[in-house]
């Protein structure tokens, strides 16, 4: 992973970072290296302290407080007495080890809290956004059948719709479900389109229980009702899906169908998500449990997937194994990144965020380790990406220019 600024290290020592700097912090911690780097930070800490405690009236309050907190740090993480005026000589004949990192963490964040101390977050790299940037929310248009346009956001809960025999509600959980209105549907060729904005997301309960999670710039399109002896949607974009099992009169299962641009998923009664942008090269489904066909639709060929593999498709399909919590993460509301390229971080960004972005090919190809809150501010995702590489952000109307 890429090392973490010394303004961020420096941060976290003094227990002022931001919880998805925290996480990077203590991974890169976890490591062990770059010790020199690390003692380098903490000397600044404690610098830093050393002034502005001889700033401050003799107090019996802060002896008394720093002996509380040699207590803590001996039952905690097993350390000798802290000899606080000779605290350099201590770090530098110490063996390097996590637990003088939570000393150092322990001591600053109480030293700082103890002189009421409101250090500024430093941010030299990122410039002042004209705009916090707010994260994306629950909207989506929905289209009936007669062509007439939903706007959920703006819709009251309960019944928003009825239609051949259903009756369309959005539910006090920001869902929109489909429930029989007495007769059946009557309209085998009748369908619905849900779509989401960029800065959108959606929840949407199939006529057949089936549940999807539409992710930004995304859009499905299913029937009213399930009929014959295959159930098939239509998506863009990124959309997570739960199938219901359903069953013929028979008893035989009913396969259900998913089509994208460059592919078609047969599934099998399972739980799996998949990303078909349009903008993008490759598409790709995720399996969390079941299985499903893939079949391309440039060449015919197709595989089956099983739980927890991955597969990527232009022309042909490749498969390969993946962390399923890394790839559902945005289902959880959160972006996780492992060594991913800036450019696809840049366009998970743009989306869900509604900007457009400005960023030169070469810069592009970085890679970047990171995790944040999709409800975080824009804010928190820049400072998260120029806390883990040498990069300058600027928010400018509604545009994120990246540079050297």
């Amino acid at each position: 992973m890429n090392r973490p600024s010394r303004e961020t290290l420096i941060r976290y020592f003094k227990g002022k970072c931001l919880p998805h700097e925290i996480e990077l912090v203590e991974l890169y911690l976890s490591l062990d290296v770059d010790k020199e780097f690390v003692e380098s930070c903490i000397e600044n800490v404690w610098d830093e302290l050393e002034e502005r405690t001889k700033q401050i009236p003799d107090d019996r309050r802060l002896e008394k407080f720093k002996q509380e907190l040699d207590q803590q740090l001996r039952t905690q993480v097993q350390l000798p007495p802290l000899d606080y005026p000779n605290k350099r000589r201590y770090f530098r004949l110490s063996l390097w080890t996590k637990s003088v990192a939570a000393a150092v963490l322990l001591i600053g964040a109480g030293l700082w809290a103890f002189h009421n101390i409101q250090p500024k977050i430093s941010m030299p790299q990122v410039k002042q956004a004209e705009s916090e940037g707010l994260p994306g929310d629950d909207k989506a248009f929905l289209t009936l059948s007669d062509g007439s346009i939903i706007t959920l956001s703006e819709t009251e809960n309960g019944q928003i719709a009825a239609q051949h025999g259903l009756r369309i509600e959005k539910t006090i959980e920001g869902e929109i479900v489909y429930k029989v209105d007495g007769q059946t549907a009557t309209d085998d060729n009748a369908s619905n389109s849900i779509v989401t904005p960029n800065g959108g997301q959606y929840r949407v309960i199939l006529p057949d229980g089936s549940k999807a999670l539409l992710n930004a710039a995304s859009s499905l399109t299913y029937p009213v009702k399930f009929t014959g002896k295959e159930r098939r949607v239509k998506m863009s974009g990124e959309v997570y899906f739960e199938i219901a099992k359903a069953v013929n009169s028979k008893n035989q299962h009913i396969p259900f169908f998913v089509e994208t641009l460059k592919q078609e998923i047969q599934v099998l009664g399972t739980t799996f998500n998949v990303s078909a942008y349009q903008d993008d090269t490759y598409h790709y489904t995720t399996l969390v449990e079941g299985s499903v066909r893939l079949t391309s639709t440039a060449t015919g060929g197709s595989t089956l997937l099983k739980p927890g593999e991955h597969a990527i498709v232009d022309r042909d399909i490749s498969v390969s194994a993946v962390n399923i919590k890394q790839e559902l993460a945005w289902v959880n509301d959160y972006f996780v990144f492992r060594s991913e390229e800036l450019q696809s971080i840049l366009k998970k960004i743009a989306r869900w965020y509604d900007i457009e972005v400005d960023c030169p090919s070469d810069l592009g190809k970085k890679k970047f380790t990171g995790k944040v809150s999709r409800s975080q501010p824009l804010s928190a995702v820049i400072e998260m990406l120029s806390s883990v590489q040498n990069i300058n952000v600027e928010l400018k109307e509604r545009r994120l220019i990246v540079k050297k």
